[in-house]
């Protein structure tokens, strides 16, 4: 072989790998790259929960579609949020179901204390017409629910003082989210509310502006607030599932393939949150509790007593549609 015929087959070999390396680098770049914002920290659960869905929808697209998870705040706060998902500024947004009030006001009915005893209750309701209707009022208004089964554990109130009965309450400051129910809510069970976004609770309580608020029980440990309000009154005031929520305009704009494994990726992450939540609670509450924090469990009959008397209050005040609240303890 002569040094000419050499020189072309070296050529050759050097063009093919060359192409070959051009189309793995545009095959490692993803065709679809969104953002995910949420409210809680790094550490907690939620985020936990949230990088994995990462995970399965970058596993199951082969890297076609990727979402960069934003938590603790970093793109806003909730209800700026829930604003840049509707019109879509951002892709997605993780949050709390009551915080869907903001689009569907019928969902405030999950911000209501003791409006539901458990889980099986909560899916009960999924499955009726009503709430199915609901759903599609979120799709009108340009935001879809991905996956509501991101069930967490009932919430608790953590305080810098003893709660054993209502009256304990009286007269304390406690951290509260933007939603009327809640004040309200907390009002009759005797505290001075204020609004501080979640991102800044650890924050307000380290400082006094608080001296209290609720909590999911699974997030007291991975957000820290037993550190600066040691008390743990598991009140189980509350259960709002977490969901997923995704811009209309951006899943609209997806393949229907695509559309598909974001799905799954969704349900399966949350089942994954879910158990999470029930294996990881019994480890927390023991490090809480060998760093200081008191637990106490106590009966919530006079608490869900006062929050009845407040539903009638809520509907006239059109914070739900007539009749919900009743319909739901009826199921």
């Amino acid at each position: 072989m002569n040094f000419t015929n050499t020189k072309k087959i070296f050529l050759l070999f050097l063009f093919i790998l060359l192409i070959n390396f051009s189309f793995s680098s545009v095959a490692a770049e993803p065709t679809v790259k969104w953002r995910l914002g949420g409210v809680h920290g790094v550490t907690t659960p939620e985020t936990i929960g949230l990088n994995y869905f990462a995970e399965l929808v970058e596993e199951k697209t082969d890297g076609e579609m990727v979402v960069e998870i934003y938590p603790a705040g970093q793109l806003g706060d909730e209800v700026s949020m829930i604003e840049n998902t509707i019109i879509g500024a951002q892709e997605m947004f993780a949050n709390v179901m009551d915080w869907n009030q903001h689009i569907v006001k019928d969902y405030g009915i999950f911000a209501m204390t003791f409006a539901f005893s458990d889980v099986t209750h909560i899916n009960r309701f999924f499955e009726t017409e009503k709430y199915q209707q609901m759903e599609e009022e979120m799709i009108d208004q340009g935001v879809r629910i991905l996956a509501k089964n991101w069930y967490r554990l009932p919430r608790a109130i953590v305080t810098k003082f003893p709660v054993f009965t209502i009256d304990d309450l009286k007269g304390h400051t406690f951290r509260m989210p933007a939603l009327e129910t809640y004040f309200l809510a907390f009002e009759q069970f005797g505290v001075n509310p204020v609004e501080i976004p979640w991102a800044e609770a650890y924050s307000a309580l380290e400082r006094g502006i608080g001296d209290g608020m609720d909590s999911p029980i699974g997030s007291i440990y991975g957000m820290g607030f037993y550190k600066v309000a040691p008390f743990i009154t598991n009140t189980r005031h509350m259960m709002a599932p977490f969901n997923l929520l995704v811009s209309e305009r951006a899943y609209q704009s997806l393949s229907p393939e695509l559309r598909e494994k974001l799905t799954e990726a969704a349900h399966e992450a949350g089942e994954y949150y879910t158990n999470m939540l029930a294996e990881e609670f019994e480890n927390d509450k023991q490090k809480m509790l060998n760093e200081g924090a008191v637990y106490v469990e106590i009966s919530t009959k006079e608490f869900a007593e006062r929050s009845k008397g407040l539903a009638a209050d809520f509907e006239k005040k059109g914070l739900w549609s007539e009749g919900l609240f009743e319909y739901i303890q009826n199921l």
